[in-house]
């Protein structure tokens, strides 16, 4: 084990500078990644608010739908049958769009009905999870202390934190961990996503160059440190070159017919163990501080600046702003 301390920006960028490479940081770019898999609901999945897609062989264009997230708050939504482009093989077929509601946080069973109340699809807990909302982080040197935080635990037991660096373009160093949540993993049970399902990022020799895992110190987690290159030349590129620009009326397609994959909402997979315990339960991880690092890799001016973010409104740490509001009776 390494000797414990309290990592800061200037920590972070300091192990950047050492271990990360600028030639080894093109990892995770473009759209050239393999299409989500053909599961009967995509992506496996969501925060509320998020789009998640449902298919079957029966459903059908302009038929009436209702679809029954079961988690702790049951929620009903009703919509119609639309013919969307399937990301996973690029061929137009019936679908099922819904927003996800608010029905509490971890494994979901999802159920689909006809009009006349017959079940046509019918998603198991294990295989779709409701998760917290996205924390949305900025492009300076800063550390985003979010109290209160509990993570969505899917039914495999992968601890899911959803993230939005939609305003981060600059080559950026990003790392996190885990106040009293003492997770442990090693570069293999990490996977990165995105919210259209798209696995963006596998860490392992290949890519030794641009992630690093330390040990910042008990009672928290292991602590993850990424080099996110630049992404204002790909930026320029989707907007005006070769046909990449966004297709108006379904932009999860490029003018050239090729599919967009959204590099700016993420979700970061941990498959680790709970020292001492195991495998986290399915659900949702108990409440703990999560910090998350940002530092400019080039253009920092070393001035970090600290935003703090109370998770859940059971927590009252003075001074900090609510984002997201608990549902569980038994929170803390």
């Amino acid at each position: 084990m390494t000797t414990r301390s309290r990592w800061t920006i200037f920590g972070a960028a300091a192990l950047a500078a050492n271990l990360l490479s600028s030639s080894a940081a093109d990892a995770g770019c473009g759209c050239d990644k393999p299409p989500p898999p053909a599961t009967s609901i995509r992506p496996a999945f969501a925060s509320p608010g998020d789009v998640v897609s449902l298919f079957g062989s029966k459903v059908k264009v302009g038929f009436l739908y209702r679809v029954r997230f079961q988690g702790s708050n049951d929620t009903n939504v009703f919509t119609l049958g639309v013919l969307k482009r399937d990301l996973a093989d690029g061929l137009l077929k019936p679908t099922i769009e819904v927003p996800t509601p608010a029905v509490g946080t971890g494994p979901t069973r999802v159920r689909v009905y006809d009009i006349f109340g017959k079940e046509i699809i019918d998603v198991d807990e294990d295989d779709f999870t409701v998760m917290e909302a996205p924390l949305k982080l900025n492009e300076d040197d800063q550390e985003t202390v979010v109290s209160c935080f509990r993570a969505a635990v899917s039914g495999n037991n992968t601890v899911l934190i959803p993230i939005d660096i939609t305003d981060i373009a600059e080559h950026m160093i990003f790392q996190g961990v885990a106040d009293n949540y003492p997770l442990l993993f090693d570069a293999d049970d990490i996977a990165i996503y995105n919210t259209q399902g798209f696995l963006m990022q596998l860490l392992g020799p290949q890519q030794a160059g641009i992630y690093a895992i330390t040990d910042p110190g008990q009672p928290g987690s292991l602590a993850l440190t990424y080099d996110r290159h630049e992404f204002l030349s790909y930026l320029t590129e989707h907007a005006h070159v070769g046909g990449l620009g966004l297709d108006l009326g379904d932009p999860r397609w490029h003018l050239d017919g090729t599919y967009h994959v959204d590099h700016d909402r993420l979700v970061i997979a941990i498959k680790g163990e709970i020292e001492g315990y195991g495998p986290p339960a399915a659900g949702r991880t108990q409440s703990f501080t999560l910090r998350i690092t940002t530092a400019l890799a080039e253009d920092g001016d070393g001035q970090a600046t600290t935003r703090t973010i109370q998770f859940s409104n059971r927590c009252n740490a003075p001074g900090t702003t609510p984002i997201s509001e608990d549902i569980d009776d038994d929170d803390e």
